[in-house]
């Protein structure tokens, strides 16, 4: 039960990347054209001398890290209740992803184009790189917790996900239908979760047939070349669900350096 409960929430983490960081990307910008006249005979000025172009800065490069490696920074990281997370095991991660490319495949999505942005390629993106997953879950109150640190994405993929506003207002209510049955799924900005430059959160609401719903409030930032992403749902309120959320989300950065 333990394997199935690590499993859902692995996807849930892998699906809230998927849908946040799968946005289109603005195109490069025009090159700049010169209008300058060229230099003729009757010119007794001589022309100025070409200006060298500014030396480029290098971008730094991220640090590489193995599976093994990110695994062992979710170890260290506690959550509100001071407990070390769970940590995923490297084939449940592959299940998960599995379990969110058939999730992802088997709903149909209005607005249309937020279908697009679930079912692009950030999920074979992030097969291809380096990833870790740990979990916590409260019995008592019901509170749950999913933590995913990503190293080796593709610079794009990570331009994307340090801004998805963008996203996130075109795909803010949605209806999701999944084997016949229909469900209201809206998402929601939230504020204050992390102090992190360049952090966001948001609040995902999804309304069930039977008239209950479900909250899960998604947090994630780029840190040093690495995505993470942290989810949490339950406990007391949603309040409380956006703090949890930001604590591990800054609990887990601290640990990259």
């Amino acid at each position: 039960m333990k394997t199935s409960v690590l499993g859902t929430l692995g996807a849930s983490a892998l699906l809230a990347i998927s849908v946040s960081a799968c946005g289109g990307t603005a195109g490069p910008p025009a090159a700049e054209s010169s209008s300058a006249p060229p230099a003729t005979a009757q010119t007794s000025a001589a022309a100025p001398a070409p200006t060298a172009p500014p030396t480029p800065i290098p971008t730094p490069t991220a640090k590489v890290y193995t599976s093994g490696e990110l695994a062992a920074i979710v170890g260290q990281v506690r959550d509100d209740a001071d407990r070390r997370l769970s940590v995923l095991p490297s084939g449940d991660i592959a299940a998960a992803v599995e379990q969110t490319k058939a999730m992802i495949s088997s709903i149909e999505v209005e607005p249309a184009e937020c279908r697009e942005l679930a079912a692009a390629s950030t999920v074979p993106s992030v097969e291809d790189a380096t990833m870790a997953i740990g979990m916590s879950t409260d019995s008592a109150t019901g509170a749950m917790a999913a933590l995913s640190l990503v190293a080796g994405l593709d610079q794009g993929v990570l331009a994307q996900v340090s801004d998805p506003t963008e996203q996130l207002a075109k795909c803010s209510s949605m209806t999701m239908t999944a084997s016949g049955i229909n469900v209201a799924v809206t998402i929601t900005p939230v504020e204050g979760a992390s102090g992190l430059p360049g952090a966001v959160a948001y609040r995902t609401d999804t309304s069930l047939p039977d008239g209950s719903t479900q909250s899960m409030v998604r947090a994630q930032v780029v840190h040093h070349g690495m995505l993470i992403t942290s989810v949490a749902a339950g406990g007391e309120s949603g309040t409380d669900a956006v703090r949890r959320a930001g604590a591990l989300l800054d609990s887990a950065a601290a640990q990259v350096k």
